[in-house]
């Protein structure tokens, strides 16, 4: 009983505040869930747009005059239309997909950051006019009340987002794909000078050369839902955040926000509009490529313990670089036989050397402690294919299966 008491409580509200009917006050505030001002704020919209004329007129076509009043109860005379209204009025609607180009009345086309609509003062005064909040009376002769209309409140998010669907829904993409690029207003790079008899000719250098190009045209998503707006796959952005509401409007005035849509100064963007009937739900992850860095074959393990990374001498890693102390050749025999070896050190560096077919696996080890000295760490010199470690150094490598035509020795810590 008192939620009906107070239900009514509300629909007398509205209808001395409105000057509505009592039905028309019981449609808006059920449709608010009952809420007065966003009631109102639907209701002075309505009003604005013509349909609540509309509305009234099919239930009670004998309902008295419901528009603004003065403080003595005679209807608010009707402001006169003037030449930019008349002229948007008279515009020819287009339909399909709304994009930064669309949203921004005026202009020829949107860009990240420099969409601006172009216009005389004029114009420009006529906006500032119709982003003031408009003021309304209601009540009788005797007394009356000032009403300030909450739907011309323009910086409301919800008034925002109204704004950008509604311009969508009354503009669209160029039929044709992209739209093509505007040429050129003048000539822009280097020149030559017409040259005679006596003077030559000279280069006119660009006086811009480094003007950068705006780049292809981007498309991304905006996902409008109840409680905010989110941008391809990206998280919500609520209504209340004073951040979020400064980023819609710039997004209705034909111009990208850079960290939103991920752009470049003026690179052209389109935005496609996406309208949600409900709260904010996470959209599927786009799939992306593989992106980081990584570890070569050789490189120090990660996580690996300090003392064992400090154990390896920084003369270790010599090779790898050029230097001018490069490592010895080996003492060979030239009219004797030779073969090479391929050596990968321990460090990541790799050595190439001659030996003969009668040098030994010590020569070997020799060479590498001068190449590259290990200090006390001790290592074992190996094959991979098969894996196996070589510590006879009396070996001939003629006599070995692994060398005697040369092959690839690894050094290993052990």
């Amino acid at each position: 009983m008192a939620d009906n008491d107070n239900q009514d409580d509300l629909v007398s509200q509205f209808v001395d505040l409105t000057g509505a009917s009592a039905a028309d006050a019981q449609q808006y505030l059920a449709a608010n869930r009952w809420d007065l001002p966003g009631a109102a704020a639907e209701y002075f919209t309505a009003l604005e747009e013509g349909t609540a004329g509309a509305q009234e007129g099919e239930a009670a076509p004998e309902e008295p005059y419901t528009g603004p009043r003065t403080l003595d109860g005679r209807p608010a005379p009707q402001a006169i239309p003037t030449a930019g209204s008349s002229s948007s009025a008279s515009s020819k609607k287009r339909g399909g997909i709304a994009t930064l180009g669309s949203l921004s009345q005026g202009s020829a086309g949107a860009q990240a950051g420099h969409g601006h609509a172009h216009g005389d003062e004029d114009d420009s005064e006529d906006d500032d006019d119709a982003e003031q909040p408009r003021d309304l009376f209601a009540g009788g002769e005797k007394s009356g009340l000032a009403v300030q209309d909450p739907s011309s409140n323009r910086n409301d998010p919800r008034k925002v987002v109204n704004d950008i669907l509604k311009k969508a829904r009354a503009n669209a993409s160029r039929p044709g794909g992209e739209p093509s690029s505007a040429a050129p207003s003048r000539f822009r790079g280097s020149g030559m000078t017409l040259g005679g008899d006596d003077t030559p000719s000279q280069v006119v250098p660009d006086p811009n050369p480094n003007a950068a190009e705006p780049g292809p045209t981007q498309t991304r998503i905006l996902h409008l839902w109840e409680d905010g707006f989110s941008v391809e796959d990206g998280p919500l952005r609520r209504f209340d955040d004073p951040q979020n509401a400064s980023d819609l409007q710039m997004i209705r005035t034909g111009r990208a926000p850079l960290h939103l849509m991920g752009v470049r100064p003026d690179q052209p963007v389109d935005v496609q509009l996406v309208k949600h009937e409900g709260a904010y739900v996470a959209q599927p992850k786009v799939y992306k490529p593989f992106s980081g860095a990584g570890n070569r074959l050789g490189s120090p393990v990660p996580g690996a313990s300090s003392s064992s990374s400090s154990a390896v001498p920084a003369s270790s890693i010599t090779p790898a670089t050029p230097s001018s102390s490069a490592p010895a050749e080996p003492q060979i025999d030239a009219s004797q036989p030779t073969l090479v070896l391929r050596l990968q050190l321990a460090s990541g560096a790799r050595l190439s050397a001659r030996f003969n077919t009668t040098s030994t696996i010590g020569d070997v080890y020799d060479f590498v402690d001068h190449a590259a000295p290990a200090g006390d760490r001790s290592w074992v010199l190996a094959t991979t294919f098969p894996s196996k470690n070589h510590t006879d150094k009396s070996l001939v490598l003629g006599d070995m299966v692994e060398f005697k035509r040369g092959g690839t020795a690894v050094q290993k810590w052990i």
